[in-house]
């Protein structure tokens, strides 16, 4: 075991949520022991100059730490390059005292540096005395100086960042409610409260002040503090006893490792008889109504129950079976006194059952299958009073691993009484891809549930019943998802009044890098703490500004992971790598499942391409993927909404010349937005992808009676426009060369339409691609009487590409291969497309081979 030790800015975050009382909010200025390039700063004003021509009066509160009493606080620079400083400094028997700087001339205060205390600071320049006077608390320093040369400065708190002006050390200190007074009237005022990323707007005309590596203290409230990390050698299943705040760590029968998320201790418990019953890394459950930690074993009914004062388990049972429900959703119904656990993976499937386990023998198991519900495993589940809820997951309508599984963002309830199953509400996610963790904690005050999720790299999300959204209820905690098996579950301490997150990546050794998190309960929405951007800033703001903004926008909407890829290559039980393979890739490896295609002629696979997708293309079929001009890989560079903003106006294009509405566009983005904001990230994803065409080629987005549409120059490809134009020239009956039919089969052979990006409103085009595909190449095999037997082989293929039981695919290919004198690869193909067939579709194909060539 290796207990990893935290950085220095998590005891920060410790610290200062501890005294979240007296600090509240503010802006932490990053010293030492930070790196320089990790140290903050605050520039006011847009980074522009302030207008000298009357008197100005600057005033804040500053929260002195102890990390680093020493250094600059603030500086002013003006436009003749003199300086004015606030630092602290050392004094005798290493006592810290402030000094007031005006370029080199030193103003002692002879009181020591106030520490861990809010206190108010101002600065006056007054050009009509030529004074300039300081205020520290109660103490004044007035000194004359002819300010009135002067006409405007600058202003910077911390590590100062102008040109010819940087500071070497930085006093540690926070900041907060910094004004501005012009000749006694109220001109600027920035709380340093609520924030928009980097910048917090002035409240009176939306100026922005800029932060370089800020901390927000209000964040504290929003912000997840990992309180424990460790890596274990085995795959290990985790559980937590709300009534001690113990985790328990369980992946052998000789030893319990347990944390306490209250003392941060660990211990392990040294186990003295019996077995412990799980075969998997999640099949581990502490009851608190019973008072007892259980381990279980769905596949063979077995459990084990520990006993805390015999320190043995009850099991004396060994596991033998391989585990089919990785991922399932565990529940306990007190109620019943059932265990309840639904959906899970194994087998190259999903399933929707709902399994009453009851490990107490009160009653028979039961195994129900709810078929109102899609297969899935990583469902989010919680009980109350007598139904279960069951949110999304990830899995596909058949149930079959290769079958394109998707996530699932919907809700439904299950009367545990009467086995009703209701779907309470469905919703796209804008392109952002999560799945939750096994369990959901309820609000009975707010009627809601809270859910951790993969979102962004880890978000707490609310969602109720009622409303169809989610709300981010913590910033994400950038956690890297990849895994081959990822495990992750929410639990509360009451006597905390905190909600743990807990992360579990098993890799293919089987080795578990566990780590929990802790924030507040009850959680505060995040929106409640950001700042809008305001609208004239967006289109008023300087070029750096205007960057600046949209970085944070894109930050503000991330999406990490959420893509569940399960390995098709090999022959295992256990769910795919959870990993961030770009689709290309992951749709390579789609190739080995379609048994059906047989290359009959040797020369097919040396065919040469027609098409050059090697630089200047976007791609959508079999995958999104970008390559710029110059052949670079680009694909990582689109953010899930950039992204969703290309798919978009491509597919609506070529739908319809005009493109989409300006309205549409909208909706279909940035629907969870108010309608200023949301035209605000409008503006700022449209400039982002200009800036990304221009690395591929001569693109253009077209505006046009608010109508938005995108146009490609001749030195750009794209796959789907190139397709779809061959479907046209095909229905008007205007395509009979073999060789343009080669360039649409090069084209369709690349794979289906974005099979690994899930956002609702893409569905609809995949399905009608989809279809215009599969009918388009069955016109070809059926009417088409000028097409050879090799094109015709060809054909068949790629229809079995995008539906691998088609009829008309295999009759052609059986009828083809047997007059070629080729009848072993006749029955291959037959057998292959049989064994396809039953599986699917759970019955046996009702023709024979003979059968099938007879009905040419």
């Amino acid at each position: 075991m290796r207990l990893r030790l935290f950085t220095l800015l998590t005891s920060f975050l410790i610290f200062s949520t501890t005294f979240s009382a007296e600090l509240d909010y503010g802006l932490f200025i990053k010293s030492y022991p930070f790196k320089p390039s990790e140290m903050s700063h605050l520039v006011l004003e847009d980074g522009n100059a302030f207008e000298l021509k009357e008197s100005i009066k600057l005033t804040f509160e500053m929260y002195v730490r102890n990390d680093n009493v020493f250094g600059n606080t603030f500086r002013i620079v003006t436009d003749k390059n003199e300086t004015i400083d606030l630092l602290f400094t050392v004094g005798e028997n290493d006592k810290r005292f402030p000094i007031f700087v005006i370029n080199e001339s030193v103003h002692p205060i002879s009181q020591e540096v106030i520490r861990d205390k809010w206190i108010p600071i101002s600065v006056i320049l007054s050009p009509e005395e030529n004074q300039i006077t300081l205020w520290y608390e109660e103490t004044k320093i007035s000194v004359p100086y002819p300010i009135s040369d002067s006409r405007s400065f600058r202003m910077s708190f911390g590590l100062c960042p102008f040109d010819g002006f940087l500071t070497a050390d930085v006093a540690s200190v926070n900041l907060r409610n910094i004004e501005i007074y012009k000749k006694d009237k109220l001109f600027r005022s920035w709380k340093l409260e609520k924030h928009h990323g980097d910048i917090c707007y002035d409240s009176l005309a939306n100026v922005p002040a800029i932060s370089h590596n800020p901390y927000w203290l209000i964040d504290d409230y929003i912000t997840w503090q990992k309180i424990y990390e460790t890596e274990l050698p085995s795959a290990t299943s985790i559980a937590f006893n709300p009534g001690t705040d113990e985790f328990y760590m369980v992946n052998n029968s000789e030893n319990i490792m347990v944390f306490n998320a209250n003392s941060l201790q660990t211990h392990n418990i040294k186990v003295k008889g019996g077995l412990y019953s799980a075969n998997s890394p999640n099949q581990l459950f502490y009851i608190p109504e019973k008072k007892t930690l259980l381990s279980y074993n769905l596949n063979e009914d077995l459990y084990s129950f520990f006993s805390f004062d015999a320190q043995t388990w009850s099991n004396h049972t060994p596991s033998t079976k391989e585990h089919g429900y990785w991922n399932n959703s565990i529940t306990f119904y007190s109620t019943d006194s059932a265990i309840v656990s639904f959906g899970g993976y194994g087998f190259y499937r999903y399933n929707n059952e709902l399994l009453l386990q009851y490990p107490f023998g009160n009653k028979p198991n039961e195994k129900i299958q709810l078929t109102e519900i899609s297969p899935r495993y990583t469902a989010g589940t919680a009980i109350v009073g007598n139904t279960l809820y069951i949110f999304g997951g990830r899995g596909c309508k058949s149930g079959r691993q290769e079958l394109f599984p998707k996530n699932y963002y919907d809700l439904y309830s299950v009367n545990l009484l009467t086995r009703q199953v209701n779907k309470l509400w469905e919703v796209p996610t804008d392109g952002i891809e999560f799945v939750s963790g096994e369990n959901m904690i309820y609000n009975k005050e707010e009627d809601c549930f809270y859910m951790f999720t993969t979102r962004s790299g880890g978000m707490l999300l609310k969602i109720t019943t009622k409303d169809a959204t989610f709300e981010p209820m913590s910033l994400a905690i950038n956690e890297g998802f990849e895994a081959q098996m990822l495990y992750t579950n929410l639990y509360y301490s009451e006597s905390q009044k905190k909600l743990f997150a807990l992360v579990n990546k098993m890799a293919v050794d089987n080795t578990s890098d566990i780590s929990i998190y802790s924030i507040n309960y009850p959680p505060i929405s995040v929106a409640d703490l950001s700042q809008e951007i305001p609208a004239e800033t967006t289109e008023k703001s300087s070029t750096w500004v205007y960057i600046l903004i949209a970085v944070l926008a894109v930050l503000a909407v991330l999406a990490i992971g959420g893509y569940y890829i399960m390995s098709r290559n090999k022959k295992s039980t256990h769910p795919a790598p959870l990993t961030k393979k770009t689709e290309e890739s992951t749709d390579k490896d789609k190739g080995n499942d379609k048994q059906i295609l047989i290359n009959t002629p040797k020369e097919e696979n040396n065919r040469t391409n027609s098409y050059d997708f090697s630089k200047a293309c976007i791609c959508f079929l079999g995958g999104f993927h970008v390559r710029d001009k110059s052949g670079e890989d680009i694909t990582s560079t689109f953010t899930p909404t950039l992204k969703a903003l290309l798919i978009l106006l491509i597919l609506f294009t070529k739908e319809d010349p005009k493109g989409i509405s300006g309205k549409k566009m909208l909706q279909l983005l940035w629907s969870d937005k108010t309608q200023e904001s949301a035209k605000n990230n409008r503006n700022v994803y449209l400039s982002k992808l200009r800036v990304a065409l221009e690395k591929i080629g001569s693109i253009d987005i077209i505006n046009q009676s608010g109508f938005w549409s995108i146009k490609f120059g001749d030195d750009v490809i794209c796959d789907y426009n190139e397709a779809m134009d061959y479907f046209s020239l095909i229905k008007e009956n205007k395509m009979d060369d073999e060789t343009q039919f080669n360039k649409l089969l090069e084209l369709l052979l690349r794979g289906t339409l974005l099979p690994n990006t899930e956002i609702d409103w893409i569905d609809k085009y995949k399905s009608n691609f989809s279809d215009l595909t599969i009918d388009t190449l069955s016109l070809l095999l059926t009417e088409k009487n000028n097409i050879s037997n090799t094109m015709k082989l060809r054909i068949a293929d790629t229809l079995f590409q995008h539906d691998y039981i088609n009829e008309e695919a295999l009759r052609t290919k059986c009828i083809i291969l047997t007059e070629s004198g080729k009848m072993g690869l006749a029955k291959t193909c037959y057998d292959n497309y049989c064994k396809e067939y039953s599986s699917l579709l759970g019955e046996e194909y009702k023709y024979s081979l003979s059968d099938i060539i007879k009905r040419n």
